[in-house]
This record gives C-alpha cells, structure tokens and sequence, in this order.
C-alpha cells in the first residue's frame, strides 16, 4: 500500500526541523548574509560538529543551501520567507508576553 504524503506531512517535517532553540538561532544568524560554519559556530560560542549537525537538518528539509568556496562551505537561507515565519513568532510571544504582564498588573 503507498502512502501519500500530504502537506501536513511536510509542514510537519519542517517545524520539526525548526524545533531546536539552535537552529532557529542559525536561521536568525543566516537571515541578512551566508556564512561559514566557522563563524556561525564562533558567533553562536558551539563547537563546529555541533553546528555541522543542525546545518545538516536545516539543509535536508530545504530550508539552507550551501556552496563551496575553496575549502569552505557557505550556508545561506534558501527561501527568505522563513525568517518572516520566524519574526512572525517572535511577535506572538512578544504579544502573549505582553498580555500576561498585563494580566499580572491587574492582579
């Protein structure tokens, strides 16, 4: 029996991917230019295996692309919008945290 994947399935894979405080702050890093691994390891203070391992993920759901230069691999966002999805959360804790100091002021 074959199964379908569906959309869902992919919207799935991809928040599982950004599921890690780590990636999500790649992606935030990788947002205005591409960059080696070395200096995303050195901006975000983790080892380079670390930050192999979750370009690795980022890169397999689609999200970064990379090309050689010399010796050197440069990650880069492939499609702009996910750091509008990602901007787009942040304002929604921004709001919620909001709301709950509001709530607690009342209090």
């Amino acid at each position: 029996m074959k199964s379908r994947v569906t959309v869902f399935d992919m919207q799935a894979e991809l928040c599982l991917a950004m599921g890690h405080s780590v990636r999500l702050q790649i992606v935030h890093l990788l947002r205005d230019e591409p960059k080696r691994v070395s200096s995303i390891a050195e901006e975000l203070n983790i080892s380079q295996a670390t930050i192999s391992r979750h370009l690795a993920v980022l890169r397999n759901v689609g999200i970064l692309s990379t090309q050689r230069q010399g010796t050197d691999i440069i990650y880069q966002i492939v499609n702009p919008k996910i750091t509008d999805i990602c901007e787009a959360m942040r304002t929604v804790l921004a709001e919620r945290e909001s709301q709950r100091s509001e709530i607690l002021q009342n209090f």
